[in-house]
Formats: structure tokens, sequence, C-alpha cells
């Protein structure tokens, strides 16, 4: 009976070090993760919801693009529009048709107004860091930033087209 209880409390004691083993790894990869990375992390969780189409649809955003090859539909929640970076908060959400017509969720974009077009100055600061790639629409007066949060790009995370979004 001793051998048996011995057992036992050996496997518990296994089962619990590499759970703690695990809790821990996980801590250290996010220690050890870049800040804009962590970022994204955050994006992808303020966001999560929008992956089901009605939600996004529910709050009012609106379909401001049609359809632009590599990007997708372009969904815009008007209250959001101003000149400031909220992470948390993107002016609009990316879509594009699945094999089934049912939209997917592809990332966000962000659109940050300028007072004047002409001198639209510096990129505004967004992620932490250099990475994130600002491109200013002139024709709207904006400075935008797309960030492929659920569908994967092969030129970036923020890369202005996603050669993978190919309805």
């Amino acid at each position: 009976m001793k051998t048996n209880t011995n057992i036992y409390f050996t496997v518990l004691c296994i089962a619990l070090l590499a759970f703690i083993s695990w809790g821990c790894s996980e801590e250290e990869e996010s220690i050890n993760q870049p800040v804009w990375e962590q970022e994204v992390d955050q994006v992808k969780a303020a966001t999560v919801q929008y992956q089901d189409f009605s939600k996004a649809d529910t709050e009012g955003f609106i379909d401001v693009s049609d359809y632009v090859p590599q990007m997708g539909h372009h969904y815009l929640l008007p209250a959001r529009v101003d000149d400031k970076f909220e992470l948390e908060k993107p002016e609009i959400l990316l879509y594009a048709p699945d094999a089934n017509g049912n939209m997917e969720f592809l990332g966000v974009e962000y659109t940050i107004m300028v007072d004047d077009p002409n001198n639209p100055g510096a990129p505004p600061e967004g992620f932490t860091g250099d990475l994130d790639e600002w491109h200013f629409r002139e024709d709207l007066g904006q400075w935008q930033l797309h960030v492929w949060t659920i569908k994967d790009n092969p030129d970036g995370i923020f890369a202005r087209f996603n050669p993978n979004v190919t309805n």
C-alpha cells in the first residue's frame, strides 16, 4: 500500500512541476516578446468579437470601400474617426468573403485625420518601434495603418496590401 501511495505522490509532484514549468515559460515568452507584439496581442484581444461579422454590423460599422484587391472590404465606425491613435479602438475592420460568401475577419486599419492634407506632417505614433507602415491618403486627408491581426501576410503584419487576400 505504501508503494502505491509513493507512486501517486510522485506522479502528482511531476504533474505539478510540469504545470508550474509550463506557466513560467508562457510568462517568460510574454516578457521576452517585443512591445509591438504585445500591443498587437492587445488589439487581437480587443477585436476578437468581430470574427462574428454580425457584431460589427450591429455596432454600426459600415462598408466604405466595397472590395479592394489584397485588402478586402473596409468597415468603418464613423464615431471613432478623429485625430487620435487608440490601440484597442481601430476605426476600420477588414473583411473578405470566404468560399461560402460569409465575411471573414482579416485584421484592422487605423485612420488618423489631419488638419491640413497639404501638410500632413510625420506619421502618427502608433505601435512601439518603427515597424508600422503608415501611408498618407491625400484624397481622404488621413494617415492609414493596416494591421493583419488574423489573416497571415507574407509581406508583414503592417504591410498595406496582403497577397493572401484573393477574393
